[in-house]
């Protein structure tokens, strides 16, 4: 073969085989915990438990910097308990190593199925603890 029979060839199948962009079977959002969500047209909005977030709850941050994790679960479980669709969890504090906290949350979370199984958004301005 040469540079010249390859090219033929794939000119010759570009004639006959165009490329296919495969159309999406689903223009909803879909976020997936344990169990999926699905935001449709009919669901106006997403209901976000907002109580995991330092800045969002006097308790929560509390309990964090107390080093009182598994207390902190409790806020979790009582969000999802009470209609949360997504999750977010927020550990930016000057005085929080945010990275570990988060670290150390997420994992307390994960095989906690009964929190779990909504989504998890986790909500940082500082791109490491993202990360």
């Amino acid at each position: 073969t040469s540079p010249a029979h390859i090219k033929a060839l794939a000119d010759d199948l570009a004639a006959k085989y165009p490329p296919r962009i495969p159309q999406p079977k689903c223009t909803n959002m879909r976020l997936s915990g344990l169990e999926m969500y699905e935001k449709t047209e009919n669901i106006p909005f997403v209901n976000l438990g907002e109580r995991c977030n330092i800045a969002g709850s006097r308790r929560f941050k509390r309990l964090i910097m107390n080093k009182k994790y598994e207390d902190a679960l409790a806020v979790a479980l009582d969000q999802v308990e009470n209609g949360a669709q997504v999750l977010d969890i927020n550990m930016d504090d000057g005085l929080l190593d945010g990275v570990a906290a988060m670290q150390k949350f997420l994992k307390l979370i994960v095989p906690d199925p009964a929190i779990s199984k909504v989504p998890i958004m986790v909500d940082s301005s500082k791109f490491h603890i993202c990360e």
